[in-house]
């Protein structure tokens, strides 16, 4: 394997989420990038049905915004990016209607997730929140669906491979029939 590779793999290896963070602000270039990761993802059709809301520490909604968090770490981080659908601007799987857009926003937040990463910028994916609270406090539209919030921050321990618990191979991929 050429070292590209190997700086790949081990990158997903160092990935893992973060719920403590350090009180270090992120940096306005290292924000741009991530940023642009986000609009640069892959999406079906090419439809981009996201829309991504970055909230950092200082903000004046952040403080309300910090309710929705059951660990208390994820107020502490420097950044949050509210992660939305519209599945009305989203490609639709003709055969039986699947709406794409949840599958478009988790590609390009996977994405940035990476590009954190080999920022050395942790991350962690909140799911666990009440998104009807999430969009009175951002004034967000109806139709819009809030997929999770996104953590984002320097990490009280050092990003490093950690082995993680996993299913074997052989219970979660089928190689054909």
């Amino acid at each position: 394997m050429d070292d590209k590779l190997k700086i790949f793999y081990e990158l997903y290896d160092r990935r893992r989420s973060v719920r403590e963070f350090i009180d270090r602000p992120i940096e306005p270039e290292k924000m741009e990038r991530l940023i642009r990761t986000l609009g640069r993802a892959q999406s079906a059709a090419n439809r981009q049905p996201w829309k991504f809301i970055v909230v950092d520490k200082q903000a004046g909604v952040r403080a309300e915004l910090n309710t929705v968090f059951t660990k208390e770490g994820f107020k502490n981080a420097p950044v949050v990016i509210v992660a939305c659908a519209r599945p009305k601007e989203a490609w639709a799987r003709k055969s039986d209607g699947v709406n794409y857009a949840w599958v478009d926003v988790s590609i390009a937040v996977t994405e940035m997730i990476g590009a954190a990463t080999a920022e050395g910028i942790g991350t962690c994916w909140i799911a666990a929140i009440d998104p009807v609270r999430v969009k009175e406090i951002l004034a967000i539209a109806e139709d819009i669906e809030i997929v999770g919030i996104i953590a984002l921050g320097y990490p009280v321990t050092e990003l490093k491979r950690v082995e993680k618990t996993r299913k074997p191979l052989e219970e979660t991929v089928i190689h054909g029939k």
